[in-house]
């Protein structure tokens, strides 16, 4: 299957990084936004109405655009090399919001697919 490039749209990815404020609690940042192209729509569907249940209004799939690679860091973590960006569960995504400001979606699952296939929830 292959991506209809009618259907793909420019979007901005921003890396989450944790930072800890003067008191110790911890709270999540986000580093410069880069854009990538992709495919969304909402979630639906038999299984995913089985996963997120009541949460599925505020669910949407996406696809990338382009080759990718796989990233294993010294954590364990696992990431995902696509052309310069580096994708990792927890960051944000701009979808109805400019690149400049905080992401109003969040990466919450990735699957390695023949496209990189991700499911974003609203923040």
């Amino acid at each position: 299957m292959r991506l209809k490039r009618n259907r793909l749209k420019q979007y901005h990815h921003r890396t989450a990084v944790q930072a800890k404020d003067n008191e110790g609690n911890s709270y999540t940042e986000y580093g410069e936004a880069k854009p990538v192209t992709a495919e969304i729509w909402p979630a639906g569907g038999k299984l995913q109405a089985e996963i997120y249940g009541q949460k599925l209004s505020y669910i949407r799939n996406c696809r990338l655009d382009g080759e990718y690679k796989t990233q294993t860091d010294e954590k364990g973590r696992v990431s995902y090399l696509s052309g310069t960006k580096l994708i990792r569960e927890g960051d944000g995504i701009c979808l109805d919001v400019p690149g400049e400001s905080d992401p109003d979606y969040k990466i919450i699952a990735i699957r390695p697919y023949r496209y990189l296939y991700m499911e974003l929830e609203k923040l």
